[in-house]
């Protein structure tokens, strides 16, 4: 299986009511996994279908029409970066552990050499 139940989905939609996210969490609840959203829009679909909320709203994006998705991608990216911190922290995530999980990456590699030293 791809998801199951002890997982938890992050779903990031700026509107909350992106056809092809929203049609996900459903059968993902079926499973028994949780869900969170990252949206600007906190009374959408998406929103008041999963188990928690994450707010990201922007005032608007960069591009001169308000359309291209730049400044809403970049605060998704903030939060999935802070959640990510988080989590690392709260789980104990240290050196030796990008090195076991990311072996081929320049990181991964990196603190390889130096824990043979």
């Amino acid at each position: 299986e791809m998801i199951t139940a002890d997982d938890v989905v992050i779903a990031i939609s700026n509107s909350g009511e992106t056809e092809e996210v929203v049609r996900l969490v459903s059968p993902i609840r079926l499973i028994g996994a949780r869900v969170i959203a990252i949206t600007g829009n906190v009374g959408s679909s998406l929103a008041q279908r999963s188990d928690a909320v994450l707010p990201c709203s922007v005032a608007g994006e960069a591009d001169p029409l308000n359309l291209a998705p730049t400044n809403s991608t970049a605060a998704a990216l903030a939060i999935g970066d802070a959640l990510a911190v988080a989590l690392m922290t709260l789980g104990g995530f240290g050196a030796e552990d990008f090195a076991r999980y990311h072996p081929g990456g320049s990181l991964g590699k990196r603190l390889r050499v130096q824990a043979t030293r």
